[in-house]
């Protein structure tokens, strides 16, 4: 791939490609499995359903005995401002 602009390209870690092989070998052997075994798949469709299902159901739940918005988030969802009152810092190409 090409940056836009640029004429240098961008190449994946070795790393992140040997899971991107391992991880599309796996998706084509379940694929084939979900094919020959539609019932196996049925039942694991069910199995994730309920499973989600159950962890967003206590979500809401705690969300509504505790008052906060997300009930069992482990991750902030805003960044605090900085507390001096600056702007914060421009990134490459931004308007000064």
């Amino acid at each position: 791939m090409t940056i836009p602009g640029t004429s240098h390209s961008v190449k994946l870690p070795d790393w992140y490609r040997a899971v991107a092989i391992l991880v599309g070998a796996v998706s084509i052997v379940l694929a084939f499995v979900v094919l020959a075994f539609p019932g196996l798949a049925l039942a694991t469709l069910v199995l994730l359903l309920a499973f989600a299902l159950l962890v967003v159901g206590i979500d809401r739940l705690m969300a509504g005995v505790t008052g906060h918005p997300y009930g069992l988030t482990m991750f902030p969802t805003t960044i605090a401002p900085p507390k001096d009152g600056a702007d914060a810092p421009a990134g490459p190409g931004a308007p000064k």
